[in-house]
């Protein structure tokens, strides 16, 4: 009994009987159709990638070529593990296996070129289908790429802003614990001061350690009250407030500190009177949280300079410290929250100074060197000379 002919031999006595004219018409056709199909492709957001039994890259449509770096004359010349090393190795073609093994799958992943972004894969093989009562050999790999990178990111945001809101809700309600305790103690220490003022019992080495408590306390409720306002953010009070009178109150706040570790300050007004627009409130807490910052990176006695000016459009103060200075991996993320190299840091301070001065339409940079030390500089919007101007005029009636 003879075998039936296989499709691919039916199609192939066809072409056998095709004169040249109707092949030319029949090629033509083909050649259309294809283009077509690659139009299609390339319209198509998702990329698509279709390798052949070897793993290379046989077809791109446009998408596909973007999201792994490949060029237009690279199709049909490199493999996907040279291409996207990633995409191979999470689809089984890292072996060194001469053939296409893989089932279908499904993955989500992060690739780094050209770009850092997140796709999804979704990776089918391709098999011979003309062969009839034999096993079907599978001759390459269609490959779906969709870019997740947006859904991705807007995910991991939500879930650290959540993050970030319950860490300030818990940060909060313990601030607030400790306040209670200390307005007690702080009351009893100013009836202690004044029951004793008025005996001569007390001798001054006793005196003095009174005062440095109370100090203290208020030193430490100072900086509880900052911290309460600093992570329950509120629409800044914007008034017009003298930057000077801000960073010479914070540097008040901070004497204690600074005179344990033997820091000097010393401050350059490049102008007389640097007024902004703002919450003087918020802003003490921009340079707190500043200079602390620079007192912790100071290991031995040294000075913090401390210049205000105006640049272009904007009144900036600059905080320069000697201390250990910020490596350049660190420095991209001084301002993600909870990132922190310090021992006892809880990572939010610099993140509340971004904050704030996108709140006031300023800005805040960072500019560091390991062992050389750190310049932060804030920017605030000065008000424009013509609004000045309209404000000063009378209003016409």
């Amino acid at each position: 009994m003879k075998a039936g002919k296989s499709p691919l031999d039916k199609v192939l006595g066809k072409l056998d009987d095709l004169d040249e004219v109707n092949l030319g018409i029949l090629v033509q056709r083909l050649a259309r159709e294809r283009k077509l199909l690659e139009t299609v492709f390339d319209i198509i957001r998702d990329g698509i990638l279709v390798l052949d039994a070897k793993g290379d890259i046989s077809y791109a449509n446009i998408q596909g070529k973007q999201l792994i770096g490949l060029k237009d004359n690279q199709s049909g010349q490199v493999s996907l593990l040279r291409a996207a090393p990633e995409i191979a190795r999470a689809l089984g073609l890292d072996h060194g296996s001469e053939s296409i093994e893989a089932e279908v799958i499904v993955r989500e992943m992060e690739i780094s070129y050209p770009d850092l972004r997140y796709v999804r894969v979704y990776a089918v093989p391709i098999e011979e289908a003309f062969v009839k009562n034999t096993e079907s050999e599978k001759i390459g790999l269609a490959i779906i790429m969709t870019d997740i990178t947006e859904e991705k990111v807007s995910l991991d945001e939500r879930i650290e802003s959540e993050k970030v809101s319950s860490i300030m809700d818990l940060a909060a309600g313990v601030a607030h614990e400790l306040g209670n305790p200390l307005n007690s103690i702080h009351i009893h220490l100013q009836v202690l001061k004044r029951q004793l003022a008025s005996k001569d019992s007390l001798d001054e080495k006793s005196k003095k350690s009174l005062t440095t408590c109370i100090n203290e306390v208020e030193r430490l409720d100072g900086i509880i009250s900052h911290f309460l306002k600093a992570i329950r953010p509120q629409e800044p009070d914007f008034k017009k407030v003298n930057l000077l009178d801000v960073i010479e109150e914070t540097v008040r706040l901070k004497k204690e500190e600074l005179n344990a570790k033997k820091i000097t300050i010393s401050m350059e007004a490049g102008v007389r009177e640097p007024f902004v627009n703002g919450d003087a409130e918020q802003l003490k807490q921009v340079f707190f949280n500043i200079v602390g910052n620079a007192i912790e990176a100071i290991t031995k006695s040294s000075n913090i300079r401390i210049l205000t000016g105006l640049e272009d459009h904007f009144v900036f103060a600059k905080i320069i410290d000697h201390g250990s200075g910020i490596s350049k991996e660190n420095l991209s993320k001084v301002f993600e929250p909870y990132y922190t190299t310090k021992k006892s840091g809880h990572g939010i301070g610099m993140m509340i100074i971004h904050r704030i001065m996108r709140d006031h339409g300023g800005d805040v940079g960072v500019d560091s060197k390991v062992g050389a030390g750190t310049i932060v500089t804030v920017r605030f919007p000065r008000q424009s000379n013509r609004r000045k101007l309209l404000e000063s005029q009378p209003p016409v009636l």
